[in-house]
């Protein structure tokens, strides 16, 4: 049986259930090379970065030629004239064309946010208008969410629909941030109509009137996306194109979220490999004392920790991508409504696609950071195109919810599911525990590294059921210790699923030499969860009003996160040395 969204942190998982990376076939790896090569001959030859503010029409037009290789229409049905690609294979895709730098921005609001709502709310006669269009990009689609002041709190949203003597609306308000909003033909608008409590979700075409586009906005990267402002002064919307129900906008919002999530992170993944490839490659060809940098030991370290991150964010967003598709097969043959299986079977896994959302996030931002840092002084150069990386990945913890509202989200969404719709016990999990802590203090232990997840796990619980008790609703005012307890259910989920794949991979008998490194990175990995579960779990305690019951927290929190003897330096630098000798980050 499919497990549930969240539910790693209670149940034990078979390594042969989950999808790993080294399991794609061959139509998937040529999708893959496709995009490389597209953006190899239509972007990488540049002498600059294309420019938003006076690139438009190439812009436009890189989109148009990517619709003839059907890479605009990847979720939309082939009856519509797209691919239909199942939902992990569209993961695949956002990795693969990250390399596109801003270019992945601009793609990615065309074949998600862009077109999703209307593949997942629209109706019929919607689908039929506008998706063909899509997916040719006959029609450029943008998505107005954002405004002026209402930001993380979306439902806050001031533009509002009136309704004419036909029953049509008038929409009149002011969307910020909007991608694609230079160009784009339709816009997925949200507004409240009347004095309604929440947003509902329109279709609107630029053609209708009553639109006005503010100048591209000066940003400190993916400076080739158009960003603009766009306002709305009584445009004219046909009644036919409210998108879904009345007031079910902000429903709309959040569940498109929830793959705009879990795709950003597809994405961030592919540029981490793409900036430690290059960063690999300098370092090999840079000579300093006469000798390859990539030689020196500080070099490797960096370059090893690079691949940690990336195979352990691989790791866990591949396990959950299959999940999801999985999840919407099993619906379909439960009899679900077709419009909701795709967003039910989102909606099921939206810790893990905000725990994937942050870590890849931050996993891009420390390997352009590093990247920068190996390439030096060149580094800092317009030159060498590095430093477009490291301004293009910050807008990578910002957009999608930020980091902040995603760790918050990560921790409410799984009380919600233990407490309000009792969809996972962890009150059951619970009570299993004093029995394990005893166990726990009884010496001369050295626990598998399965052990090792599941102490990570009860140890998770020991913290969120204190916490929780002890400032019952006021712990989500305390935000710092909310954001700590979702770090820690992130390196359960994380170490969890690399140690699931190399797990698989040792089951099947893989090869010799990359099966070694694999592990080498399962222990490395491992190792550093430990002593960010322990560090994370100590400031929880630590911050903590009352005394009560301190002594005993940390007594369990040290030894529930045992230290995992290996030698961490040897290990990364095997690691540095395994992709230095291959001159990429070869998976």
């Amino acid at each position: 049986m499919l497990s549930k969204g969240g539910s790693f942190l209670i149940e034990e998982t078979d390594p042969n259930s989950i999808f790993i990376a080294e399991e794609w076939n061959e139509e998937q790896v040529m999708l893959k090379e496709m995009v490389h090569d597209f953006l190899t001959t239509e972007l990488h030859h540049l002498p600059s970065e294309p420019d938003a503010s006076k690139d438009l029409q190439f812009i436009s037009g890189l989109l148009e030629k990517s619709a003839e290789l059907g890479l605009c229409g990847l979720g939309i049905k082939k009856e519509y004239g797209g691919l239909d690609l199942d939902f992990n294979t569209g993961l695949l895709f956002s990795e693969a064309v990250a390399p596109g730098f801003s270019f992945a921005t601009t793609i990615g609001a065309q074949t998600s946010i862009g077109s999703l709502p209307i593949v997942y709310y629209g109706t019929k006669e919607q689908k039929e208008k506008y998706l063909p269009k899509i997916a040719t990009a006959e029609y450029k689609a943008s998505y107005a969410l954002t405004e002026p002041e209402s930001g993380s709190d979306a439902n806050s949203g001031k533009t509002k629909a009136t309704f004419t003597e036909k029953g049509d609306y008038l929409i009149n308000g002011q969307k910020m941030w909007i991608t694609n909003g230079g160009f784009a033909d339709i816009f997925i608008v949200f507004a409240k109509i009347e004095d309604d409590d929440n947003l509902s979700a329109f279709i609107v075409e630029k053609t209708f009137g009553g639109i006005t586009l503010g100048e591209e906005e000066k940003k400190l990267g993916i400076k080739g996306s158009s960003t603009v402002q766009v306002f709305f002064n009584d445009c004219p919307v046909p009644k036919d194109n409210l998108l879904g129900d009345r007031q079910g906008g902000f429903k709309i919002a959040l569940n498109i979220l929830n793959s705009g999530r879990i795709k950003l992170a597809a994405s961030t993944n592919g540029g981490s490999k793409y900036a430690l490839s290059k960063g690999i490659q300098y370092a090999i060809e840079r000579k300093q004392f006469d000798k390859s940098i990539a030689e020196f030991t500080a070099m490797q370290f960096k370059i090893g920790e690079m691949a940690r991150l990336i195979f352990s964010s691989e790791s866990a967003l591949y396990r959950t991508g299959k999940n999801i598709d999985l999840k919407e097969q099993e619906l379909i043959k439960n009899g679900s409504p077709e419009n909701e299986t795709k967003i039910n079977a989102l909606r099921e896994y939206a810790i893990e696609c905000a725990i994937l959302k942050v870590y890849c996030s931050e996993t891009l931002d420390y390997c352009v950071d590093e990247t920068l840092q190996i390439y030096g002084g060149m580094g800092y150069s317009v030159e060498a195109g590095v430093e477009m990386g490291y301004r293009d990945a910050r807008i990578t913890r910002i957009y999608e919810g930020t980091n902040e509202i995603n760790r918050m989200l990560t921790f409410a969404e799984l009380m919600k599911r233990a407490f309000k719709s009792k969809e996972l016990d962890l009150v059951k999990a619970g009570k299993k525990i004093p029995l394990k802590l005893i166990k726990s203090l009884l010496p001369f232990q050295n626990p598998t590294i399965c052990k090792r997840i599941e102490m990570f796990k009860d140890l998770f619980l020991i913290l969120s059921g204190h916490t929780g008790k002890l400032l019952g609703l006021k712990l989500a005012e305390e935000q710092e210790i909310v954001m700590d307890l979702a770090d820690i259910l992130s390196e359960i989920f994380i170490i969890e699923s690399v140690y699931l794949r190399v797990q698989k991979l040792t089951n099947q008998k893989s090869s010799s030499k990359e099966l070694s490194i694999k592990k080498d990175i399962l222990d490395l990995q491992l190792y550093m969860c430990t002593n960010t579960i322990r560090e994370k779990s100590m400031t929880i305690i630590d911050s903590l009003a009352s005394n009560k019951n301190k002594r005993f927290l940390k007594l369990f929190s040290k030894r529930l996160t045992q230290s995992f003897d290996i030698n961490p330096t040897f290990k990364r630098r095997k690691i540095a040395k395994y992709f230095i000798e291959k001159g990429e980050y070869s998976w």
